[in-house]
């Protein structure tokens, strides 16, 4: 319960986003459809990530991501708290930050989060986005540590189909977040002409 259904029709994103542990096309399948192995595999990737700790797996992605792009901090800036990435506490709370980002794009690759509450907090999420400095470049960057990250946790069972599900999910949360960006950037341009 809780939980919004939404019909094709309202999504911005092609609709293989929404459900990336279905979505995956296979032979055997219908368009759209993943095969009950392979979804069983997909789900058990998220699974496997929890067991190994959202912590854990944040940091694999803070230590990824930042040796990737070192301005990709700036994704993750929260004045008094982050600024440079350097230190312990900075370290800590992106540590804390990157773990959210994995719990994200889990949630989504599961199928199992709210559409309606997933899109407005992603959106305030890319207006606070845009004050710290962050650039759409800094999202590949993470989408890159984030495959890596994946890679090492997972393994063997980082298939093709795994990888395409959690890169998927990825890109939809990351979508809604650099339009929240580009809208307050708009906004902030708006204000200053």
């Amino acid at each position: 319960e809780g939980q919004h259904q939404v019909s094709k029709d309202q999504l911005v994103l092609q609709p293989e986003a929404v459900a990336p542990a279905r979505a995956c096309e296979a032979s055997s399948a219908k368009v759209g459809e993943l095969p009950e192995r392979a979804t069983s595999v997909v789900l058990q990737s998220w699974q496997q990530v929890k067991l190994v700790g959202l912590d854990s797996v944040g940091e694999m992605l803070r230590i990824n991501t930042l040796a990737i792009d070192s301005e990709a901090v700036k994704l993750f800036r929260v004045p008094g708290i982050v600024s440079t990435g350097e230190g312990m506490l900075q370290r800590m709370a992106l540590r804390h930050l990157c773990s959210k980002v994995v719990r994200f794009v889990g949630s989504v690759v599961a199928g199992r989060y709210d559409y309606l509450r997933l899109v407005e907090t992603l959106s305030k999420l890319g207006k606070t986005r845009a004050v710290g400095g962050a650039r759409e470049e800094h999202f590949e960057a993470l989408k890159q540590g984030l495959d890596i990250t994946l890679r090492e946790v997972l393994g063997d069972t980082y298939t093709k189909e795994v990888q395409h599900a959690w890169m998927t999910a990825y890109s939809f949360n990351a979508a809604i977040v650099i339009e929240g960006m580009r809208s307050a950037q708009g906004s902030m341009t708006a204000r200053t002409a």
